[in-house]
Formats: structure tokens, C-alpha cells, sequence
């Protein structure tokens, strides 16, 4: 196993390539870190070259997906995982090359399978860290979590926001499954920020958002956050943290439908795990 040019801890971050995560990748290799990211585009840091690998990836494709987390893991021993990947849902209803619901599948369904693998890989004695990048929206979302299979139940604000509520579920299941290995992780909501997460959206709303991001919150800013608790001596595992590093409450969630949603989960990742 390779791990980077030297011993630096290694850090992969999912959709590196604009956005928040372009700032997550230039803040850790500013700090010295080895940085993994997966992106649809291209990126080049020729200043920090011998620190930097790019895996370009889409989430779209589960099985490419898997395969491209299996390499990384048979040559890079990763530290730390963020799980910062995701779309605003498109205007319509549409399914992935696995015939999921675009939102569910890039937004969720993906990072589950990544962070499986990750987790599997790393053994029980390598020190695991994982961030995962939620939404204010997640509020919003039904206490009795379920998934959109068909166009009639479809809407985007409901695709996008159930897709932030399952993040932040699955950081406090993850952290439940684990506790026999050092492992432990932590979701975030950034609040409201300017990114490039509308590029499937109608031009009209691009146009607008693009107005709007200079008023935004800046994405440096939850970068640092995000970082400082993520390498931080101690955080509470399994729970939702805000920019200002405090620990937010989530709305009670009905535990049977909690079992069921990922136990359908795990049905639809299991042809992709080891």
C-alpha cells in the first residue's frame, strides 16, 4: 500500500472538485494532509502535486462507485472521510443507471456504500474519522423516513431534504454498528451557503442563485468548521453538529420505519459490498 509520499494522514473527500469541496481539498493540503477526492470534473493543484490524487467517479453508477472506493482503499490507508458529494434534486423525477431515484441514490445510497467499504477495509485497529455534510432542510422531513420509488410521489424539495435527513441518520447508526472498532463520525449542517449544487436545476434557478451566493454564507468558513471538529481531539460520535461546533437536536424519528428504510438500504448495497 502506497498511503501518500510519506507517512501524512490521508484524507478523502467526495465531490472535491467544486464548491465546498474544492475548499475542504485546498484548507487539508494546507494543513499538510494527503488529500483523496472523487468529482465528475476534473482538478488540478499542481502546487500541492505530490499530495493530491483525483478519482473522477459518478455517483450515478453504483458498481463504479464501489470499484473506484476499492481501489482507493487497496492503495491508500485513509484517516478521515467526508461525505460532502450531493445535488440539489432535479425538477423531475429521474433514476440512476441503477434505476434509483437520482437524489436518493448520489445524495445517500452512495456515501452508505462508500463509508461500508471504508469501514470494512480499515480493520479494527486503523483510527477512522467521517464527516458527513447534511442540510438545514433536513428539518422538514417526515418523522417516519421512506424513500421516492415512483414519479407520482416525487417532488424536488422532498427528494432533497429526505436525502440530508438520511445522512444524518446514518451517521447515528454508523456510529451505533461500530463501537467495537475506533471508529467514530459526525454529520454537519452548514446552513445556508453558495455552492454549485444547482447545476441540475432549470436555467431561471441558476441564474438566481447565482445572484444570490455573494450574500451567502462563504464555504471557507464551514471548511475550517468542519476540519477543526473532524481532527479535533474529541467529538460526540454520532451526532449533528452546526457551524458553530455545538451539538443540534434532531426531531424524533419513528424507530420501526428507521429499521425498515435501512434495511432496504443494505438489500439494495449488498450485490456492491465485500
Amino acid at each position: 500500500m502506497q498511503n501518500s509520499s510519506s507517512d501524512l494522514k490521508t484524507v478523502l473527500i467526495t465531490g472535491g472538485t467544486s464548491g465546498l469541496g474544492l475548499e475542504l481539498v485546498k484548507l487539508f493540503l494546507r494543513r499538510g494532509y494527503y488529500v483523496i477526492a472523487t468529482g465528475r470534473k476534473s482538478l488540478e493543484v499542481p502546487e500541492f502535486g505530490d499530495r493530491f490524487k483525483l478519482f473522477r467517479v459518478d455517483f450515478y453508477d453504483l458498481r463504479q462507485t464501489a470499484d473506484t472506493i476499492r481501489t482507493i482503499c487497496d492503495n491508500y490507508s485513509v484517516s478521515y472521510v467526508i461525505n460532502n458529494a450531493g445535488i440539489l434534486s432535479p425538477p423531475d423525477f429521474t433514476t440512476t443507471k441503477d434505476g434509483i431515484e437520482y437524489t436518493f441514490q448520489v445524495n445517500y445510497l452512495a456515501h452508505l456504500l462508500i463509508n461500508e467499504i471504508i469501514i470494512q477495509r480499515s480493520g479494527k485497529s486503523h483510527p477512522l474519522r467521517l464527516a458527513a455534510i447534511t442540510s438545514v432542510v433536513h428539518k422538514i422531513s417526515k418523522p417516519a423516513i421512506t424513500f421516492c420509488r415512483k414519479k407520482e410521489d416525487y417532488t424536488p424539495l422532498k427528494a432533497y431534504s429526505d436525502s440530508k435527513l438520511f445522512i444524518a441518520v446514518m451517521c447515528n447508526l454508523l456510529a451505533k454498528k461500530y463501537q467495537d472498532i475506533d471508529f467514530r463520525c459526525f454529520s454537519i449542517d452548514p446552513g445556508v451557503f453558495g455552492s454549485s449544487i444547482y447545476r441540475m436545476q432549470h436555467s431561471w434557478f441558476r441564474f438566481l442563485y447565482h445572484v444570490a451566493a455573494p450574500f451567502m454564507k462563504r464555504p471557507s468558513k464551514i471548511a475550517m468548521a468542519l476540519a477543526d471538529i473532524l481532527t479535533g481531539d474529541e467529538f460526540t460520535n454520532g451526532v449533528l453538529y452546526d457551524t458553530r461546533k455545538r451539538i443540534r437536536h434532531m426531531k424524533e424519528l419513528d424507530p420501526s420505519s428507521i429499521n425498515i428504510f435501512r434495511e432496504e438500504c443494505y438489500k439494495m448495497l449488498n450485490q456492491f459490498l465485500d
